[in-house]
């Protein structure tokens, strides 16, 4: 059966959350408050897919799977990476001193050209591989042979990037020196593109100089470097000015190091660049008792935060400074203006108690809100009841809620209820819907269950009816009662255009088939095919029928001929109606007729995809771009930011370019033609995630899939970069490579910087329990954890991994991806319930995200036997 989506419209906010700076992205809250309710979302196919499975305790014999989740975050230490522009006010360090020298041990191809040795140079250092890259550029310096002057200058800072990677500064700074005079720029960054700007190598080699002596402790020098750099490039100054107070504040010249920050924070940057910047910039105020320009600090952050968690933050800190500065009337209006329009932040409950203990008057109401957010249950009580006593009928009826909360905070259930029976008085409906939400937490399901039913009957044709059909059905569930069938059934009938629909046909049919009414759960899946064809549940209806007829059941005169032409016509956008295809034509999971054909060119049918995509662009509301249709638009080739980005990409500054670069794509995201220039953008630049979802967008705006849109364009959704190493280690270690190239297209969407909330890194997202497991494993030399972030380790650690699972399997993918994702124990616990059989094993998972990493893969496999199944 598939797992229900439970969806609680605006009834239930999530009124508790952690107040981090970093909330500045979110979006702000705006529905009225409710309590407490957790929410179960559908993963969205492009994104990681995260895991329930916690690891088991460490086994030395057999590792912890690999762990997935979609929060991306720099690696640390990289060779392309020094350092970040993040908040921390630290010194450009070298990178780990236990790597190998780049020079002392690489053998280069026996009679290479120095083109081609130029061009190794460069696919090693994409893939992580500094110690091959700097041998290889040091041999074209050496011997550069007819290169053009841009092609050596090219190996020079290619070198002296590789030097600083292996903790060479001095080296490197050799290297930098020279170039800091060199005139000729990188023509397209080896890449053969057009949409990528020239590297300016004397720019750029003055930047990776301040880093070099930063790192060997020439702060001056580095100073130096990057003025340098910011003489041609001021529009970096949020970025390389944190860099220059870096060195300044090494020196001890805490003047020199807030007018660094003072020029960083007045240059443009991405929203959290420019927090970071003015943040660090307030803590240098406030030690020098400059608490005027703190508070300036404080006030710009607030201005750009988009959460009220940031915004009370901020206020709060600004009062705080007020008063340290010896204006405590200030100081407590900014208090006041914290508790009054921010209760959910952190801090408004630190200012109200500071308010309180100051003896200042405080709205009653907004201190009870902002007790209950605190947690300060008692308080808010007390201070609810003096807010309705004094209020002489006049006043907001959502105090009742928030007193029912309160008591139910403090374990008084049954003075909660009396106080919704209060609120019934003003709001009837919504007081229903609490009480039976705060029965169903109390454990008093049947209780709930009433309520939610009295609902449906005084409110069924009402706003929110839906939901709380749906709720009702999915707790009877939940409580094993006979009727679950029937109320799904019935919020399907009286809400057939809800989205919880298909699902509540679905698991009607499910439990009817457990009750023993294979006819009744025949119908409904009838009825799912006919009404829902286009919806997963739809699809998946078709293929039980599909497999019922096959296994001999009685389908009441449906015709296996009439199911597979049905099947033929579902779009194949997700899982079943890829697996209900497969099955009709007798097609094993995982499985391809051939091997697996690369295009001899990446841009292989782009003139006829282009062709095509400007007939449907002329349908579209935007008008089609005159001229190139991949060329950046004038307004794209000139954004800012995306200048910016690029500018960072140039300097190895990989996450920070990625945060200006998705803040580009995001503004641009609702243009398809924009979206088309980006996908090939992003992909020459390297960027490939930003590039996958840009292409996917696209496909979804022209209202084409992979499928039925030309191959160049379904490509760019499911490409194959790294196909040199994955080619190979498909082969060395047995499986076919398609599905190392879907695995890791839902791990990392080819982002080889990666970083999960989970710690998994890199393309495979191998967790650094695991990654030192495999390292043993395979003898790996000087690992340390953060060379998972480099594509040649990364991947082979986890085609290593996969294949182990494979090993233990018995090669059947299914088992071997749910221990991929779910661990090799829980793998198991499965294979024993369902054996081999695909359908079953995925029947058979009881992680509902295990099971999505399963099917996201199988269609990103089928995907790539698609795309690349032919010559």
């Amino acid at each position: 059966m598939r797992r229900l989506k439970l969806t609680w419209g605006t009834l239930s906010a999530a009124l508790c959350a952690v107040l981090l700076l970093s909330g500045c992205g979110a979006s702000e809250a705006t529905d009225p408050p409710t309590a407490p309710q957790a929410t179960a979302t559908t993963a969205s196919p492009l994104l990681p897919t995260p895991t329930l499975a916690v690891p088991a305790e460490f086994d030395p014999l057999r590792p912890p799977t690999p762990i997935v989740q979609s929060s991306p975050t720099p690696q640390p230490g990289s060779p392309s990476d020094l350092p970040t522009a993040a908040a921390e006010a630290v010194i450009d360090a070298a990178p780990p001193e236990n790597e190998s020298q780049p020079t002392a041990t690489v053998e280069l191809p026996a009679g290479a050209t120095p083109q081609e040795l130029l061009q190794l140079g460069r696919q090693a250092a994409a893939e992580g591989d500094q110690t091959t890259a700097g041998a290889a550029f040091r041999a074209v310096v050496d011997k550069p042979g007819e290169l053009a002057a841009a092609e050596i200058a090219e190996a020079h800072l290619g070198l002296a990037v590789a030097l600083l990677s292996t903790a060479q500064p001095d080296a490197a700074a050799l290297e930098l020196e020279a170039l800091v005079q060199e005139p000729q720029p990188i023509a397209d960054r080896g890449k053969g593109g057009t949409l990528v700007a020239a590297v300016p190598v004397a720019d750029v080699a003055a930047f990776h100089l301040g880093q070099a002596r930063a790192a060997t402790g020439d702060y001056a020098g580095a100073i130096e470097a990057y003025h340098a750099y910011l003489q041609n490039n001021p529009d970096m100054a949020a970025y390389v000015q944190p860099r220059v107070a870096d060195a300044h504040e090494a020196l001890g010249q805490t003047n020199e190091v807030i007018a660094a920050l003072e020029s960083a924070a007045a240059g443009p940057a991405q929203r959290f660049q420019v927090v970071a910047n003015r943040m660090r910039l307030a803590t240098l105020y406030l030690a020098r008792e400059e608490y005027a320009n703190a508070i300036a600090q404080y006030d710009a952050v607030h201005d750009i935060a988009r959460t009220e968690a940031t915004k009370g933050q901020m206020t709060f800190l600004a009062g705080q400074a007020e008063i340290m500065a010896g204006n405590l009337a200030a100081g407590q209006e900014r208090y006041q203006d914290t508790v009054m329009n921010y209760p959910r932040a952190a801090e408004s409950y630190q200012a109200l108690v500071a308010l309180v203990d100051a003896g200042v008057d405080v709205d009653e109401y907004q201190r009870g809100v902002v007790d209950y957010y605190a947690g300060a249950y008692q308080p808010a009580v007390d201070a609810l009841l003096r807010y309705i006593t004094g209020a002489a009928g006049d006043y907001k009826t959502d105090a009742h809620a928030f007193l029912a909360w309160s008591y139910e905070g403090l374990g008084n259930t049954e003075s909660a209820l009396t106080e919704l029976n209060t609120l019934a008085e003003h709001d009837p409906a919504r007081a229903l819907f609490e009480r039976g939400e705060m029965l169903r937490r109390a454990g008093r399901q049947t209780d709930a269950l009433a309520a939610y039913d009295e609902f449906l009957d005084a409110y069924g044709d009402g706003e929110n009816a839906s939901v709380v059909a749906w709720i009702a059905a999915t707790l009877a569930d939940e409580m094993s009662q006979a009727d679950a069938a029937e109320r799904y059934v019935f919020a399907a009938d009286a809400f057939p255009f809800e989205e919880n629909a298909p699902s509540a046909l679905a698991r009607a049919a499910d439990l009817l088939d457990t009750a023993g009414e294979p006819d009744q759960a025949l119908a409904l899946r009838q009825r799912l095919v006919e009404q829902y064809p286009a919806n997963v549940y739809g699809a998946e209806a078709l293929f039980r029928l599909l497999q019922a007829a096959d296994e001999g059941e009685d389908l009441r005169g449906l015709d296996r001929a009439v199911l597979v032409e049905q099947i033929s016509m579902l779009t194949p956008t997700n899982y079943f109606a890829l697996r209900a295809a497969d099955w009709a034509a007798g097609v094993a999971p995982f499985s391809a007729a051939g091997p697996m054909t690369l295009p001899g060119d990446p841009d292989d049918g782009r003139q006829e995809a282009e062709s095509w995509l400007r007939d449907r662009l002329a349908g579209e509301s935007t008008p089609s771009p005159e001229g190139n249709l991949g060329a950046l638009s004038l307004e794209l080739a000139g954004d800012p930011q995306r200048i910016i980005g690029d500018k960072l990409w140039q300097l190895g500054l990989l996450e920070e370019a990625k945060a200006e670069l998705e803040t580009v794509r995001e503004a641009y995201a609702g243009d398809a033609a924009a979206n088309y220039q980006l996908a090939l953008y992003f992909r020459e630049l390297g960027l490939y995630r930003s590039s996958i979802i840009s292409a996917t967008a696209l496909l979804r705006q022209v209202g084409a899939t992979v499928f039925d849109a030309p191959g160049f364009l379904g490509r760019l959704a499911y490409p194959v970069y790294y196909a040199d190493l994955i080619m190979p280690l498909a082969e060395q270690y047995g499986f076919d490579p398609r599905l190392q190239f879907a695995l890791v297209r839902q791990e990392s969407l080819f982002e080889s910087f990666a970083r999960s909330g989970a710690a998994a890194q890199g393309l495979s997202q191998v967790i650094p329990d695991t990654g030192a497991w495999i390292a043993q494993r395979l003898a790996w030399p000087n690992f340390v954890n953060e060379d998972l972030y480099k594509p040649y380790v990364g991947l082979h650690f986890g085609a290593y991994y996969l294949s182990e699972q494979l090993r233990n399997f018995d090669g059947h993918v299914h088992a071997a991806l749910a221990a991929y994702n779910g661990g090799p124990g829980n793998a198991a616990r499965w294979f024993d319930i369902a054996g081999a059989d695909h359908d079953r094993y995925v029947e058979a998972v009881d992680f509902p995200e295990t099971r999505l990493y399963i099917e996201r893969i199988y269609e990103g496999f089928n995907v790539y036997r698609h795309l690349y199944g032919r010559p």
